[in-house]
């Protein structure tokens, strides 16, 4: 199977013989930052935080601040609660005050004090709930803020508390983010990896940011602008390797995660907007003008995520939209002159496809040799030979698939894989298909390597 990539890596904590019962234990910060959970985004509200909504001056930062005002008695949330709790009485104060709401709030976040950050980014959110659109433009010097602070702090809890802010803070602006998803993505690229961060920052600022792309599926067949776009930026990133230099590869993780997040669903499913996001995704890749190895490079990475996040029959809608995109791409009619780069990238999704997990997310291998069988007749037709990666994909998908599936299609595969044996490939094909199924070479392949 092709390489897509190396990718960074977290230290792996060492397992222990046997869990431990206790509750109280000793952990060690890879091991709590690896129970992390950043995902406030399937709860519908904070309901610590519930108001009357038809109380027209109901806030929910003056209803947060009550409750952490009992809850929290440190000097530093003290303090910053004797100067806000004149301007924030009720919501028409807070909307009218809101300049010097945000100046103290930021102020106080921003020396990073442990013993009061919670609550302190528990009203953040809350603040930029009650002020929904005029939040704005105080959004991007907010995001920075938080993002910066979870990098830099070296408490498990703020950190965690920090990414949940900032999940919460995209929730409740979504409709206004969700339409240009572009300026977000150029603030959020240094925390995604473009600059040298920590792995755990990188893994956490894409799956919060996750959401709002699949916000931006959700509303594809309204309009296809705010995905396309975002698909599109990404896209252009990963294009920039050069000029990333050793960046590369954490950004790369990154932007893979961000897309394998976002389509992903709930007990090893994907979500129902998944598969257009993922068919978005190939449109971008299969751009003739623009292709290039990095792009296939990310869509076998969050293909190869997907497969092991998923089982499958939840995987079959992703599926059936790759093998769509092949046979688009392999139309004869649609082709017209000889598409190079097109048919490397179908070879290469094909591949991963049959490979990853040994083909344990395909159901029906009749569809898998259709598509083997349209790229070697594509070949063919060309006068262009199966490349290595074509020609291992045929040997996985022979050993794998079902005889009733594989003997009415195998004359049809094996005339034009036959067709090379000059040129030592057809000898690559045998020795990789004796050696994951030696009975079955032995059957069906023998007789043609004797010719």
């Amino acid at each position: 199977m092709p390489a897509a990539g190396r990718t960074p890596q977290p230290k792996k904590v060492a397992k222990s013989g046997t869990v431990s019962t206790r509750k109280h234990r000793f952990q060690s910060f890879n091991q709590r930052i690896a129970k992390l959970n950043i995902d406030p985004i399937h709860k519908t509200r904070r309901t610590d935080t519930e108001i009357n909504e038809d109380d027209p001056t109901a806030s929910y930062f003056k209803t947060d601040l009550d409750r952490w005002k009992n809850l929290n008695l440190s000097e530093h949330f003290s303090n910053f609660c004797r100067e806000v709790t004149p301007l924030s009485d009720s919501l028409p104060q807070v909307l009218h005050y809101h300049a010097d709401i945000i100046r103290i709030l930021t102020a106080y976040v921003g020396k990073g004090d442990s013993n009061s950050l919670e609550p302190l980014l528990s009203l953040l959110a809350s603040f930029a709930h009650d002020l929904a659109s005029k939040f704005e433009s105080h959004f991007s010097n907010t995001v920075v803020l938080i993002t910066s602070l979870a990098a830099k702090h070296s408490d498990v809890e703020v950190i965690e508390w920090s990414f949940n802010c900032l999940a919460w803070l995209f929730k409740y602006l979504s409709r206004l983010l969700v339409p240009d998803l572009r300026p977000l993505l150029r603030v959020m690229s240094p925390f995604l990896g473009k600059e040298p961060q920590k792995f755990f920052t990188t893994r956490f600022a894409a799956e919060s940011m996750s959401f709002l792309v699949r916000k931006a599926a959700l509303v594809y067949h309204k309009t296809h602008i705010p995905l396309e776009n975002a698909i599109s930026f990404i896209l252009s990133e990963v294009d920039q390797k050069e000029e990333l230099g050793s960046s590369a590869p954490l950004y790369f993780y990154g932007l893979k995660t961000l897309l394998v997040d976002a389509i992903k669903g709930i007990d090893r499913g994907i979500h129902s907007s998944g598969p257009v996001l993922y068919a978005c995704l190939l449109k971008g890749v299969f751009l003739e003008s623009v292709a290039t190895k990095d792009r296939i490079e990310v869509l076998e990475g969050v293909t190869v995520g997907l497969i092991h996040l998923t089982e499958a029959s939840t995987f079959q809608p992703l599926l059936k939209v790759a093998l769509r995109a092949i046979e688009e791409a392999t139309d004869q009619k649609a082709l017209g002159a000889f598409s190079s780069a097109s048919l490397d990238i179908c070879e290469r999704l094909l591949c991963v496809l049959c490979t990853v997990r040994k083909g344990s997310r395909i159901q029906k291998w009749d569809s898998i040799l259709d598509a083997l069988l349209r790229l070697l007749r594509v070949r063919e037709d060309h006068a262009k030979e199966p490349t290595t990666v074509l020609l291992e994909a045929a040997a996985v998908i022979m050993q794998s698939s079902p005889l009733d599936e594989l003997i009415p299609r195998i004359r049809p595969v094996m005339d034009r894989v036959v067709k090379n044996r000059n040129h030592g490939q057809f000898l690559v094909f045998c020795g990789l298909f004796r050696q994951l199924n030696k009975e079955r070479f032995d059957s069906l392949i023998y007789p043609y390597f004797l010719k």
